[in-house]
């Protein structure tokens, strides 16, 4: 990961096969969105509750491996993600996740998230358990 325009860039596949887009990036919060399109939805026709979790994922451990402004961030894995779902989102519907730090220390970070509609309406939230892992030497934290 590296900072780009304030973003961080992730050299991941899944992110950018489903469209995630980073609207903002800092030691406060992190902030992702995503166009629901056909094919996010359920059976029910509503957007999959595994794309709540996966932006949540996402917003929470991308809050959490901020290290300063243009440096890149720290790895971090995800040790523990509780989600609970609360109203869904329909085709069309843009979608906002939000990380921030609710606590912890330099390695383990306690992180709060939220996924919300473009009207700002909860749809998902959680909280999360994650682990900050060293930045090589180097300051790619991609080697």
């Amino acid at each position: 990961m590296s900072a780009q325009d304030g973003k961080p860039y992730v050299p991941a596949p899944f992110n950018a096969f489903l469209g995630v887009r980073f609207v903002h990036w800092s030691a406060e919060k992190s902030e992702l969105e995503l166009t629901i399109t056909k094919d996010h939805l359920n059976g029910s026709f509503k957007a999959h509750g595994g794309i709540y979790a996966t932006m949540l994922d996402n917003a929470v451990t991308f809050g959490a491996s901020f290290a300063g402004e243009g440096r890149p961030g720290h790895r971090c894995l995800t040790l523990s993600l509780t989600t609970s779902f609360v109203a869904s989102a329909a085709e069309g519907d843009v979608v906002t996740a939000r990380g921030r730090i609710a606590g912890g220390g330099r390695k383990l970070i306690f992180m709060r998230g939220e996924v919300v509609d473009q009207n700002g309406r909860l749809l998902a939230h959680g909280d999360a358990i994650i682990k900050r892992l060293t930045v090589p030497a180097n300051g790619d934290p991609a080697s």
